[in-house]
C-alpha cells in the first residue's frame, strides 16, 4: 500500500462518505483493514458500489460500521468497472443502519427535520410517513420512541443529521414595570405564539437573564402590543432585583 492513506480513528466515517457524496465527486473510496479491503465507488455523488469482503450493498457499509476502523484513500476520478445502479446516499445509509444495535437518543423534546428537500427525494413507507409528519407538528420524540418502529427510525434520521433538537428562541427584551397583572411577567403574544409552536405546549414559566447573570424563573402569559418589552409587576422587581430599563435575556422554562 504506497498511497497515502489517513487513520478512521479521527473520523466519522458515515459522514465523510456524506462529505464526498454532498461534494458530487466520483472515485473509489478505499479503507484498508487486517480483515479486508472496503470499497465506496462513487459517480457524481452517487454509490454505485460497495464491498467489504463477502459482503456486498448496505451490508458491507453495515459491517465497517461496527468497526470503523482502518486507514483510508480517496481515489479521485476513478470509475468502477462494471457499475450497480446509483443509490441515493440518504436511502443507502438508512438501510445500513437499520442492522446497527439500537441507542437512545440524545434528546427527548420535538425535533425539527433539517432538509425538507433530502426527506422529499426518498421513498417512505406509510407508516414512516406518519412518524415524519408527526415530527412536523413537534410531537415529543420521546413519546414517538415508545413505539419501537419509531424510536430506531427516529434514531437513523438523526444519524444522518435528517433531524434535530427544535430550540427555543431566546428573546432580548427591556424590562418595564407593569401594575396591570401580579405574580406574573408578560410577554408579546408573538413571542409566546413562537415558543408556543416551538415546544408544542404552552409556556408555564420563562428563565429571564440579567446583565449579572443570574437567571429567574418566572410565571408568564401573553398580552398583545407588548411587542419588545417584558412586563413586570412592582412585587417580582422586588423579590427578584430586576429593574426598570434593564436588557434581558428571555425564553421559556
Amino acid at each position: 500500500m504506497t498511497k497515502s492513506t489517513a487513520s478512521l480513528e479521527h473520523f466519522d466515517f458515515l459522514e465523510l462518505l456524506y462529505l464526498l457524496s454532498g461534494q458530487g465527486r466520483s472515485g473509489a473510496l478505499w479503507v484498508y483493514r487486517p480483515d479486508g479491503r472496503f470499497q465506496a465507488w462513487l459517480e457524481a455523488g452517487d454509490v454505485v458500489h460497495l464491498q467489504f469482503g463477502e459482503d456486498g450493498g448496505a451490508a458491507a457499509l453495515t459491517r465497517l460500521l461496527l468497526d470503523p476502523c482502518g486507514r483510508f484513500h480517496f481515489d479521485e476520478g476513478l470509475t468502477h468497472p462494471t457499475p450497480g445502479p446509483r443509490r441515493n446516499i440518504d436511502e443507502l445509509a438508512l438501510e445500513a443502519l437499520d442492522a446497527m444495535p439500537v441507542q437512545i437518543l440524545p434528546f427527548n423534546g420535538p425535533a425539527r427535520i433539517t432538509s425538507p428537500e433530502r426527506v422529499a427525494a426518498m421513498r417512505w413507507s406509510l407508516k414512516e410517513q406518519d412518524i415524519l409528519r408527526q415530527i412536523e407538528a413537534h410531537r415529543p420524540v420521546e413519546e414517538l420512541a415508545q413505539d419501537p418502529d419509531a424510536s430506531r427510525l427516529l434514531l437513523k434520521l438523526h444519524r444522518i443529521n435528517l433531524i434535530a433538537p427544535r430550540r427555543s428562541r431566546v428573546a432580548r427584551l427591556t424590562v418595564t414595570v407593569t401594575r396591570e397583572v401580579r405574580g406574573v411577567v408578560v410577554v408579546d403574544e408573538v413571542i409566546f405564539r413562537r415558543w408556543q409552536e416551538d415546544l408544542a405546549r404552552q409556556p408555564q414559566h420563562v428563565a429571564v437573564k440579567a446583565a449579572t447573570e443570574q437567571v429567574y424563573t418566572l410565571p408568564v402569559k401573553p398580552a398583545s402590543s407588548v411587542v419588545h418589552a417584558l412586563l413586570v409587576p412592582t412585587e417580582v422587581m422586588m423579590r427578584t432585583g430586576l429593574r426598570a430599563g434593564d436588557s434581558v435575556l428571555v425564553r421559556p422554562a
